[in-house]
C-alpha cells in the first residue's frame, strides 16, 4: 500500500520531520502507525550483554502495549523484533530498501514472521529498489520519527546508531541510553551519549517517566500457567527451579545442559525476576 503524505493514514510524527517521505510504502497492519512506540537500535555485532539487555526492556516494552521500531539490520534490530514477537508485542520494520528487496536477505523469514503477527514493514523507496549506504542514513531518521523516542542498547564509535540517536534529538525526542562497562568496546556510543546528557536507564520504568503526558497501562497476563511468560529457550531450566535451593551443578545434571549454559539460562531468569540467587550460589524460584 502507497501512503502519501496528504493521507490520514500517513504517520503523524513523521509530519515534523526536517525531510519527511512524501510518500511510504507499507505492507501489513498499517493500523499501528500511529500508535506509541519506542525505537530500539544498536550493533549490528551485539555482545552477550547487548543481546540480554535489548531482550529485557523489549520485553518490558511490550507488556505495557507500546510498539517496538526498528530498521530489521542484524544484531541488535534482529533481537528487537524477535524478542518483540515472542512476547506477542507489534513490531514496525523500517527497510532501507523496497519492500519486494527485503535486507539483509537473511531476515526475510523474520519480514514474513512480523507480517504474520500483526506487525507492519515500512519504506520510502519503491518495490524494487536495493539498500545502499546512502538508504541506511535515510532509514535512520524513519526510525526515529516513528517513535516516541529512541533506546539506544549498544554501539560502537563509529555506529550508524549514532546517526539514528542524533536524529532523535534533532526532532526533540528523548533519548535513552543503557550503561556499559568501560571494556566493552560495543559500549562507547552509550557511554557517551549518557556523557552528553542523554537519558541513562536501567529499567523500563526510567524509560515511561519521561513521558508524564502519557498513560501507559501494563498488559493484564493470565495467571492460569506459571510458564506463560518463560521464553522457551530458558524453560527447561526454569522448570528445574523451585522453592528449594538448587546450585548450578545440580541443575547441569538434571537438564544435561554444560555448566556454562545453566549459567548464561540462569542470568536471564535473574534478568526476568523469575529467580532469586541465594548464598552459596544457589537458586530458588522467585515468589510473586
Amino acid at each position: 500500500m502507497i501512503i502519501e503524505y496528504c493521507d490520514e493514514l500517513y504517520p503523524e510524527r513523521l509530519r515534523e520531520l526536517k525531510k519527511p517521505p512524501s510518500r511510504l510504502h507499507a505492507i501489513g497492519n498499517i493500523e499501528i502507525l500511529n500508535n506509541y512506540g519506542i525505537a530500539i537500535v544498536g550493533s549490528r555485532h551485539n555482545t552477550l550483554y547487548g543481546a540480554k539487555m535489548c531482550q529485557k526492556f523489549t520485553k518490558d516494552l511490550v507488556e505495557y502495549d507500546i510498539n517496538i521500531i526498528s530498521g530489521l539490520a542484524v544484531g541488535i534490530d534482529t533481537i528487537a523484533h524477535e524478542t518483540c514477537l515472542k512476547n506477542s508485542g507489534k513490531t514496525i520494520a523500517v527497510l532501507p530498501s523496497g519492500v519486494k528487496n527485503i535486507y539483509p536477505k537473511s531476515n526475510i523469514e523474520l519480514a514474513r514472521a512480523i507480517l504474520e503477527n500483526d506487525g507492519v514493514l515500512v519504506t520510502e523507496y519503491d518495490d524494487e529498489v536495493e539498500a545502499d549506504s546512502n538508504k541506511f542514513r535515510e532509514r535512520n531518521r524513519i526510525v526515529a520519527g516513528m517513535g516516541i523516542g529512541t533506546l539506544v542498547v549498544e554501539a560502537g564509535e563509529n555506529s550508524g546508531t549514532n546517526i539514528t540517536a542524533r536524529n532523535t534529538i534533532e526532532q526533540g525526542k528523548p533519548v535513552f541510553s543503557i550503561p556499559s562497562s568501560l571494556d566493552n568496546k560495543k559500549g562507547i556510543t552509550t557511554n557517551k551519549l549518557i556523557k552528553k546528557g542523554c537519558n541513562l536507564v536501567t529499567d523500563v520504568t526510567d524509560i515511561l517517566s519521561e513521558f508524564s503526558d502519557i498513560k501507559f497501562e501494563k498488559k493484564q497476563l493470565p495467571k492460569n500457567d506459571i510458564f506463560f511468560d518463560i521464553p522457551e529457550d530458558l524453560l527447561c531450566v526454569y522448570k528445574i527451579i523451585d522453592d528449594n535451593p538448587k546450585d548450578i551443578n545440580e541443575i547441569s545434571i538434571k537438564t544435561g545442559l554444560a555448566v556454562n549454559e545453566v549459567n548464561y539460562k540462569l542470568m536471564m531468569l535473574e534478568i526476568e525476576n523469575k529467580i532469586q540467587e541465594l548464598p552459596g550460589q544457589q537458586f530458588v524460584r522467585k515468589q510473586d
